[in-house]
C-alpha cells in the first residue's frame, strides 16, 4: 500500500506535475475529507500536504523497522484523532 501511496519512494525525481491520475485522485479524496478541519487561515491543500507527508514518514518509518509494529493501528488513529479536532 505505502508503494501505491507513495511512488516516489521507488523513483525519485518524479515531479509534482508527473504524479499519475490515481494518486492525484487519492490526494484529492484525502483532501475532500481534510478540508473541513482545516482551520481558520489554512489553505485545505496544505493541511493535507501535512497530513499526507506525516503518514508518510510514519510509513517509512514503520518499513524500516524504527516503529513499533504493535502500536501501528493507534499511531494512525491519534495522528487522525488530532489534525481533526482543528
Amino acid at each position: 500500500m505505502h508503494d501505491a501511496m507513495f511512488p516516489a519512494r521507488r523513483r525519485p525525481g518524479v515531479r509534482l506535475q508527473d504524479t499519475p491520475e490515481p494518486l492525484k485522485d487519492a490526494f484529492s479524496a484525502l483532501l475532500e475529507s481534510l478540508e473541513e478541519v482545516a482551520g481558520d487561515g489554512v489553505h485545505p491543500g496544505l493541511f493535507t500536504e501535512v497530513f499526507w507527508a506525516a503518514l508518510h514518514g510514519m510509513a517509512t518509518l514503520a518499513r524500516a523497522g524504527r516503529l513499533p509494529p504493535q502500536d501501528t493501528e493507534r499511531r494512525t488513529e491519534l495522528l487522525a484523532d488530532r489534525l481533526a479536532v482543528l
